[in-house]
């Protein structure tokens, strides 16, 4: 059973704005040169950026899946999927920036070494320190962190702590 659910597919509309933007770029060369072989060059770093875009793309698009035994790693655009265990994974981070969606980074062993993954929030807000609580239940060694450090959630999740941090440095 699905206990908390993400996905990363927020990066292809922003791949989408930059495939757009490669191929502008290779229409305003293309039309503003009069040169074969300019022309050409334009075409083709155009035709490189796209695919080197939608190679990258296979890669950070995905879906997660916080489940009561492990997690599950869902690729969209290969053929892959991936099981880990609550004991790999070593660091989630909450990432909050002003006009752009709450997102989260989290870090995992995996047999090649360290492999991070970023995705939409699972959960914003009061709903991130329930879903946290959660996620120490099943391993307390998690490192938690929230950017920027002036958050709220913050104060919610190291309550204690982090206003003595805060008044010790003041």
């Amino acid at each position: 059973m699905n206990k908390y659910y993400s996905s990363s597919s927020y990066f292809v509309y922003e791949a989408i704005f930059g495939i757009l933007f490669c191929m502008l770029i290779g229409v305003v060369l293309f039309t503003s040169y009069e040169s074969a072989f300019i022309k050409t060059s334009a075409v083709l770093f155009s035709i490189l950026a796209v695919v080197l875009i939608v190679m990258y793309l296979r890669i950070i698009v995905f879906d997660i899946f916080f489940n009561e035994e492990d997690i599950f790693i869902e690729y969209h655009l290969k053929n892959k999927k991936a099981h880990l265990s609550y004991s790999d994974l070593t660091e989630i981070k909450y990432i909050s920036a002003h006009k752009a969606p709450a997102m989260n980074r989290v870090k995992f062993k995996t047999k090649e070494g360290i492999e991070s993954k970023k995705f939409l929030s699972i959960a914003l807000d009061d709903e991130f320190v329930e879903f946290i609580n959660w996620l120490k239940s099943k391993n307390p060694k998690i490192k938690v962190s929230v950017t920027p450090s002036d958050h709220y959630l913050n104060e919610k999740l190291f309550a204690p702590k982090y206003r003595k941090y805060v008044k010790e440095t003041l």
